[in-house]
């Protein structure tokens, strides 16, 4: 087995600096199999929200719990669950290109996303006599097996297709695992019901099978252990929580893989935990080290005609459309606002229904909640007005947030490349109009305070901060994706460093997403330190 050394001090705060939950089930993580589910079914450790705890809730089987719990085991071995890990980026935000987790490895084809690790928390609320007293993680990436199935053409011939173009390979490798999905999203677990010890067998043989398939100099099959056998403690406020770093040997494991697709968590023997969450980011399809290599064209521009495509209108995408939106097509730049690569959401002058934070975050908006909504302008004209130069409504009132792009803004010289905002979600309170500006903070001497306190004044310059456009003021659409390209002039100063966004909405309204792309000043490694939180 791959060992790591892995930091096992607990931290009772539990506030991960890491990009995304990749075992939360609102990011599609899943449970593919587990041993025993008698008292509690395994899906309840994804669970996103926190756990609960019913006093006098019985079932048949005994105590309800909010959490994965097995029986007392009286038979030999111990009991585990597979998980497969989601994001949400998967179906056509990464193209399946992973370079940045790993050289000289071959990454999950088409859809499939690959992640690294870095924190892992365990939670036992609740479990009190019955948690389980010792576990350990081990990670694996599943790989696609080139498989053919044979098809008749319009000619009658019979023809041999390659079968990968989808992801059920993440799935089917493992027996049951259909069938579990099936019962309903995320896959559903029989409380009461536990899998008998040849089922136990042949589940354990196909996770020895695919790490072989994946590292052919595995004979044995096992797994990279990414949190050693360690000891959990109570459920009780003071002593639920458990944070633990992944070392750099398992971490080395895991960029030379490639990322991994698959999480097993190992009770010792059996018990109880509420929550599981483990931290990462997905391998991304632009990476950075792709720019300190030089293999990505930071002009964008070389082999466009700029006086061809001065003319040509932004793309505006309906989400009614069967077509894939622009935010899933590759881009020579990476997303420098998006939360996996250190977004923020900084501070804005309303927040009624949702905060800015939520404008990065890497997946489709899931509804109008999912966005930064702000509420209607209460000293709104009775009757709304048009500029009839501009065809916008004539009226001062706005609304704005600020956010800070990660790695470091946009070089200098180099610039913001693509913006893309989304209205996904909102029909009937969408914004009238957005538009976009940037600056350049020096992080050494103009704090974000600075920069947000200057995001409401009227005058653009203030003593520390030069708001200057990248939108103009354009009129937006309902439920729909709004691609903006430097190539085709829809992006002003598209050559100035920015480490900032303010984004104004006229007069009102909701967005789903902002997804600001360009060449990033930082370069190195995605870590922990480097991906904080949102504020908001």
């Amino acid at each position: 087995m791959t060992t790591a050394t892995t930091t096992t001090t607990p931290n009772n705060n539990i506030s991960p600096r890491n990009p995304i939950n990749l075992t939360s089930s609102a990011n599609r993580a899943s449970i593919l199999f587990a041993t025993d589910e008698w008292f509690a079914t395994a899906e309840n450790l994804l669970n996103p929200s926190p756990p609960t705890f019913v006093p006098d809730l019985f079932c048949p089987q005994g105590k309800v719990m909010d959490g994965w719990e097995t029986r007392r085991r009286r038979t030999a071995g111990h009991d585990w669950c597979v998980i497969k890990l989601g994001s949400e980026m998967e179906n056509g935000d990464n193209d399946g290109d992973d370079d940045n987790c790993g050289e000289g490895t071959s990454t999950t084809s088409i859809n499939g996303t690959a992640f690294t690790i870095s924190n892992i928390e365990l939670d036992t609320a609740y479990f009190t006599g019955n948690q389980t007293p010792r576990v350990s993680i081990e990670a694996m990436k599943v790989t696609r097996r080139r498989t053919t199935s044979t098809a008749t053409n319009e000619n009658g011939e019979q023809q041999q297709h390659d079968d990968e173009d989808n992801e059920d390979y993440l799935y089917n490798w493992m027996s049951g695992a259909s069938t579990r999905l099936a019962r309903g999203t995320g896959g559903k677990g029989i409380r009461g019901k536990g899998q008998s010890p040849t089922t136990i067998r042949r589940a354990l043989e196909a996770c020895r099978t695919v790490a072989r398939n994946t590292q052919p100099r595995n004979t044995t099959g096992e797994w990279i252990t990414v949190l050693p056998m360690t000891p959990l403690r109570p459920g009780y406020e003071e002593s639920r929580y458990h944070a633990f770093e992944v070392g750099e040997e398992a971490k080395e494991s895991i960029r030379v893989m490639g990322g991994v697709t698959h999480l097993k968590l190992n009770y010792y023997p059996d018990g109880g935990v509420a929550r599981l969450r483990v931290f990462g980011h997905p391998c991304d399809s632009v990476g950075v080290e792709q720019y300190q290599k030089g293999t990505v064209d930071a002009s964008l521009s070389s082999t466009v005609n700029d006086a061809a495509t001065r003319n040509s209108k932004p793309k505006i995408h309906p989400h009614t459309s069967s077509l894939p939106p622009p935010s899933v097509q590759p881009h020579p730049h990476p997303e420098l606002s998006s939360e996996l690569h250190g977004g923020l959401g900084l501070a804005c002058s309303n927040k009624h229904y949702g905060v800015p934070s939520n404008l990065l975050r890497p997946h489709p908006g899931k509804d109008m909640g999912d966005g930064w909504e702000t509420a209607r302008h209460p000293d709104r004209p009775p009757v709304v007005v048009q500029d009839p130069t501009t065809g916008l409504q004539d009226t001062p009132l706005k609304d704005w947030s600020v956010i800070k792009l990660g790695l470091g803004g946009a070089r200098d010289g180099e610039g913001v490349s693509r913006i893309i905002v989304d209205t996904r979600h909102f029909k009937g309170n969408f914004p009238e109009s957005v538009a976009v500006d940037g600056c350049y903070a020096d992080p050494e001497e103009v704090s974000d305070e600075v920069v947000c306190a200057s995001a409401g004044e009227e005058n653009n310059q203030t003593k520390d901060i030069d708001w200057f456009p990248l939108l103009k003021r354009t009129p937006m659409t309902a439920h729909a994706e709004h691609e903006f390209l430097r190539e085709f002039g829809h992006v002003a100063n598209g050559r100035r460093g920015v480490t900032h966004a303010r984004i104004s909405i006229t007069p009102d309204g909701g967005l789903s997403r902002v997804r600001i792309y360009g060449c990033p000043t930082m370069g190195g490694e995605l870590t922990a330190k480097a991906v904080p939180r949102s504020h908001l």
